[in-house]
């Protein structure tokens, strides 16, 4: 079979620490999902990946501790203003402490995400962040999902416990959601500022969007000094406006999760590449991030995604036996080897 010399450059380059531009990203993404380059260009993510991580992946958690009706209005989520029909519901702290302790059981949460809706209440949020550090093993790192924030508040976060933050400036950010895309970036930089890890996203990924604006949003956290990167496709919420487009398929997903991590393995601050939702494909193409679920999803139509598209930590974990590898890592980055043995024993103490 002839490959493309133009490929063989660029993968060859990101195997010797070299860092790929964003012509050479969009060029990556320009094939279609089934040709065999974009067999090549995922085959070699996943070597690299693995081989940076020592064939380790990660679990995350997340936990949505209030719903309401959201000023966002993102086209795309559940909780928009616009088109919501989700009653408001903030988690108890029974019902958060519970949660906490179902994620943390056995000690392979490598983090746990508390999220928020875009306007929150800093001490509900501070008392979250306070009854999870209480609750979770101290290797067990807390991050933050929650709407843009200034400089000081990531401080006082910081103060509490919390590790890092989750933030994206979404595709055709001001478009699809009423958010100023300079706010958006200003939250994550002011997370950088305050110490925070951040960990961002390539998303909502939809069919309708180019190559040139993938790459453009994908360069935004690069270029910023992620600890983790991702890719997730943009899911059809009924109800949402944005569902009549559809979904990409999850192969086209892996493709592009490829390409995030070739153009983001090599920047000295990146750790780990995630893939949303969780998929086979993904961890078979660079990604090594999961994260099980609880509580509110802005993807989900049920209350408790944890019954419906959520996964839990004994899927969490099949998962990524399924997928090959070979050490679950935990926050303090110690390794705990992956095998159906060590899940058995997992579930039956989840039980």
């Amino acid at each position: 079979m002839k490959t493309d010399r133009k490929l063989e450059h660029i993968l060859d380059k990101t195997e010797t620490g070299g860092l790929i531009t964003r012509e050479e990203a969009g060029y990556l993404l320009g094939f279609d999902e089934l040709s065999p380059e974009a067999r090549m260009m995922r085959a070699c993510a996943d070597m690299l990946v693995r081989g940076k991580s020592e064939n380790s992946a990660i679990i995350l958690g997340q936990i949505g501790i209030e719903t309401s009706k959201c000023p966002g209005g993102c086209r795309f989520c559940n909780f928009g203003d616009d088109h919501t029909v989700t009653e408001p519901h903030r988690m108890g702290e029974a019902e958060l402490r519970k949660k906490v302790a179902e994620f943390a059981k056995g000690g392979d949460l490598y983090g746990l995400y508390l999220m928020a809706m875009h306007e929150y209440d800093l001490e509900m949020l501070l008392n979250a962040v306070d009854i999870s550090r209480e609750i979770a093993p101290q290797d067990t790192q807390i991050w933050v999902n929650i709407g843009d924030t200034d400089v000081d508040t990531f401080r006082e976060l910081k103060k509490h416990g919390v590790t890092g933050a989750y933030h994206v400036c979404r595709i055709n950010e001001g478009t699809d959601t009423k958010l100023d895309p300079k706010n958006r970036v200003c939250t994550m930089d002011n997370a950088l500022e305050a110490g925070l890890q951040l960990y961002t996203c390539l998303e909502p990924i939809g069919p309708e969007h180019s190559v040139q604006t993938l790459v453009d949003n994908m360069f935004i956290g690069i270029e910023r000094g992620i600890f983790q990167h991702a890719a997730m496709r943009r899911v059809a919420v009924p109800g949402s406006p944005l569902a009549a487009y559809g979904q990409i398929s999850e192969l086209r997903l892996a493709q592009i999760v490829s390409v995030v991590a070739l153009a983001s393995l090599n920047v000295p601050t990146m750790a780990y590449m995630g893939v949303h939702e969780p998929n086979e494909l993904g961890y078979t193409s660079g990604a090594n991030i999961i994260t099980a679920e609880s509580g509110c999803n802005p993807r989900d139509s049920a209350s408790e995604t944890a019954k419906n598209r959520g996964l839990d930590m004994d899927g969490c974990r099949t998962m990524l036996l399924e997928c090959g590898f070979k050490y679950v890592r935990r926050g303090d980055e110690t390794r705990i080897p992956l095998t159906a043995e060590y899940i058995a024993e997992r579930r039956q103490e989840e039980s």
